[in-house]
Order: structure tokens, then C-alpha cells, then sequence
């Protein structure tokens, strides 16, 4: 059976949605992004929680050589890891809801 999002899951889901690649605003470039989910210790069934989140555009995400799914070696060489960026998306998320601003 299928579990429904809380609130605060569908909250962070619209929120990763809306911020553009990490990757890309890192190259100097706002392009639109997707939700990542981080799979730290679990299956290939199992879905990571909506909280272990970060936005990669189609091509960072599933596509391109510097991806997370089939070029990871480089990606995480030129962006860092998967839980770096994890953590430098969750402070750019608290400051700007602190100072009640657009984030990034």
C-alpha cells in the first residue's frame, strides 16, 4: 500500500522543485530542476525519504555524463557528494525561509 505524503513531505517536494540544478547554478546557470532522492541504505525498491532531497535538472540527474545516476564518479569529483550538496540545499532552504526570501 502506498503511504501518503504528510505535509511537510509535499512542502519539501515543491520546494526542491521550484530551486533550480545545484549543478548548473554552480556553472553559472539557472536551469530548471527535478527531485533527486538520495538512496543512502536502501533497496532498489524502496524509496529514500522526501527529506534526503536535492534539485539536479534531467541531465545532472539521469543523463548526462556528469550525473549522479550514470557519470556519479564525476559528478561528485566536480560538485561533491550526493549528502554535501544534501546539506548546503537544507541551509540555503532555512536561511531563506528565515529572511523570507526567493531561494537561490
Amino acid at each position: 500500500m502506498k503511504k501518503n505524503k504528510t505535509k511537510l513531505e509535499k512542502e519539501r517536494l515543491e520546494i526542491i522543485g521550484n530551486m533550480p540544478c545545484y549543478a548548473c547554478y554552480q556553472d553559472g546557470r539557472e536551469v530548471n530542476a527535478e527531485v533527486h532522492h538520495i538512496r543512502k541504505h536502501t533497496g532498489m525498491g524502496l524509496r529514500p525519504s522526501h527529506f534526503d532531497t536535492i534539485p539536479l535538472c534531467y541531465e545532472h540527474h539521469r543523463t548526462g555524463k556528469i550525473s549522479v545516476h550514470l557519470g556519479k564518479k564525476a559528478f561528485v569529483k566536480r560538485y561533491g557528494t550526493e549528502q554535501e550538496i544534501l546539506e548546503k540545499v537544507n541551509r540555503e532552504i532555512e536561511k531563506c525561509k528565515e529572511e523570507n526570501q526567493v531561494i537561490f
